[in-house]
């Protein structure tokens, strides 16, 4: 969902080493809200449940405040918005993060382990699935109504029509073995006439093998040099001499080309389209939550630490 993009600027903000203080002690205020200390250590705590490998010494604590800040603007959105969720789905989602945690630390009682040593309960890790919940259906409830018109797309593309190229791209099959001696004599078989996919599902080792060798299309830099070199020299419906690669010796049958060309606007209308759409969702979210900004009174106090 496009709001999980937004999510993750808030996520990153969040992880950042707790000095210990006060837990009272007022880091910020939204309208006649205070947020204190205990509920950035809270929510500290939580993220590093979910992350517990990664650098926290970074991010200054300012910002934490500022994205906590945020999302209790976006909650008094969603409550003048009458935003609710089921709980079924509150219950299903809780479930579904609960079950993940268990499943990384091993067991339940290895995760009420590690609840109890961050000082957070299960009680608090639902609190933030919910908030999440809500946030999201705020923000689909937001962006409803926004859609991308064919003359978006079209504009969009002849503006960057310069980024739709797509390079020369080779479609090859290939039968890989460990010796050059088999390699030679399955190439003089192919050479006879015998079928090429019924001799790689018979004797390549390569994961391709079950699909006669097949590997796709591919453009230049996706295979090893060696490998790359042979199959776009060698003409479509032709076999290549055996190649050696770290890999082992290869015979390549090349079964298609396709020119570098500049994808047509049909072609690249199916991507294009939820793209844009996801773009202006997001931007009219944003312009949603700063046009919230401004009716409510908020304050960092940790903004000139």
């Amino acid at each position: 969902m496009r709001f999980k993009r937004l999510l993750a600027g808030a996520v990153v903000a969040i992880l950042l080493l707790a000095g210990c203080s006060n837990p009272n002690k007022v880091v910020g205020v939204v309208g006649d809200y205070e947020l204190v200390n205990g509920d950035v250590e809270k929510r500290i705590a939580i993220v590093k449940l979910f992350a517990p490998d990664l650098d926290l010494s970074q991010v200054p604590r300012a910002e934490v405040v500022d994205q906590l800040l945020e999302e209790l603007v976006m909650l008094q959105g969603a409550e003048e918005e009458g935003v609710t969720v089921e709980q079924e789905k509150r219950d299903q989602a809780f479930d579904e993060v609960q079950t993940s945690l268990e499943s990384r630390f091993g067991d339940k009682a290895k995760l009420d382990e590690a609840l109890k040593k961050a000082k957070i309960t299960l009680d608090d890790v639902r609190e933030v699935v919910d908030r999440n919940l809500k946030l999201q259906e705020l923000y689909n409830k937001v962006t409803a109504e926004v859609t991308v018109t064919p003359e978006d797309v079209s504009l969009y593309y002849e503006e960057h029509k310069a980024e739709m190229e797509l390079p020369e791209q080779v479609r090859a099959s290939h039968i890989l073995v460990d010796e050059e001696k088999l390699a030679l004599e399955l190439r003089d078989r192919l050479e006879k006439g015998e079928d090429f996919a019924a001799l790689a599902k018979e004797y390549s080792t390569d994961g391709s093998a079950a699909g006669g060798g097949d590997l796709g299309y591919f453009s230049r830099g996706r295979m090893v040099q060696e490998f790359e070199d042979a199959a776009f020299t060698t003409p479509v419906g032709e076999i290549s001499p055996v190649v050696k690669t770290e890999f082992g010796y290869h015979i390549i049958q090349v079964t298609d080309k396709k020119p570098a060309h500049i994808m047509s606007l049909e072609e690249v209308r199916p991507f294009l389209e939820p793209m844009l759409e996801g773009q202006k969702k997001d931007e009219a979210f944003t312009a949603y939550v700063d046009s919230l900004k401004d009716k409510v009174k908020q304050e960092n106090k940790l903004a000139k630490d």
